[in-house]
């Protein structure tokens, strides 16, 4: 085990054996073959463990996951002269610049003991959910106590050994045992009244933007959409997430001009710097890349606005 302190990192946390890389690749190659796991989303997952652990980092280390309370945000678009401040869940604003903060606090606590730490691209959820720092709701989404599911999760190897984890079956909140809200909310019927585990190729956000731009299947109803990107009807309407669904923080804003080129289908060689700038600034560009960003924007905002 080890000496290093993190009773005072500021975020809910838990560490694992960095081995549980290996039984989450395993726990998804078992749901895809089930049949409980969409192959659109289990290739997603599968690219995950394409890369190799970072040189320096091998099963013998850790894996320490946090998860860091965060807003709900929305972004302004001007059109016809209102300006509309379009919705988007707590995962995607300022994505890899809260990963590097929080990758520099571990470091400052594991390099006086002669660890490191560097970002993991593992399963957040699973992870989340084996290691007990959070539950799954009936939405299939991550609930931590104290934020409900307006978080983000972030995991990192570290060198640091762990051999003595505490790796269990994950659990569904006992709060949803007699409550269906979140189902009852769901127009696509995605989620299941019995158990955790959605039928993903049903979820909404799978289609506004988080996968780039899709084909919306036959059975989606555009007017379901709400969020610039993703999907928040689930979330918003669950009863573990009431202190918390207020929480809203507005961001960067674009006129009406700028909204324009924006829906008419600016490229990655067109892009007036000012646009650019804003959303990088907003960690939008980071998250998706710029031509993916470009192209679900147009998209969005076409059928929004």
């Amino acid at each position: 085990m080890t000496n290093v302190n993190f009773d005072d990192l500021p975020y809910p946390h838990r560490i694992v054996s960095a081995r549980r890389r290996e039984d989450m690749k395993n726990e998804i190659d078992t749901l895809h073959a089930d049949g409980k796991l969409a192959d659109i989303v289990y290739h997603s997952y599968t690219r995950l463990f394409d890369c190799p652990m970072p040189e320096g980092y091998t099963e013998s280390g850790s894996l320490i996951i946090a998860a860091v309370p965060r807003p709900q945000e929305t972004v302004g678009f001007t059109w016809k002269g209102t300006t509309h401040w379009l919705l988007l869940p707590p995962t995607y604003i300022r994505y890899w610049e809260i990963t590097e903060q929080v990758e520099t606090l571990l470091n400052q606590r594991l390099k006086p003991h002669g660890y490191s730490a560097t970002f993991a691209r593992v399963p957040q959820k699973i992870a989340a959910a084996r290691s007990g720092l959070a539950q799954y709701g009936r939405n299939n989404i991550a609930y931590v106590p104290g934020c409900g599911s307006f978080h983000m999760l972030v995991t990192y190897y570290s060198d640091m050994p762990y051999p003595d984890d505490t790796w269990q079956e994950p659990g569904i909140m006992p709060q949803c045992q007699k409550c269906s809200a979140c189902a009852n909310a769901c127009p696509s019927k995605a989620i299941s009244h019995d158990g955790f585990l959605i039928q993903q190729d049903r979820c909404i956000t799978l289609y506004s933007g988080y996968s780039g731009v899709l084909d919306f299947p036959d059975w989606l109803d555009a007017s379901w959409i709400e969020c610039l990107i993703g999907c928040m009807k689930c979330q918003r309407t669950c009863p573990e997430n009431r202190a918390y669904v207020k929480w809203i923080e507005q961001n960067e804003s674009f006129s009406q001009e700028e909204t324009l080129l924006l829906r008419s289908g600016l490229t990655e060689n067109n892009i007036p710097a000012s646009i650019h700038e804003r959303l990088d600034r907003i960690g939008l560009i980071r998250f998706f890349g710029l031509k993916k960003l470009l192209e679900v924007l147009s998209r969005k905002l076409n059928l929004l606005l």
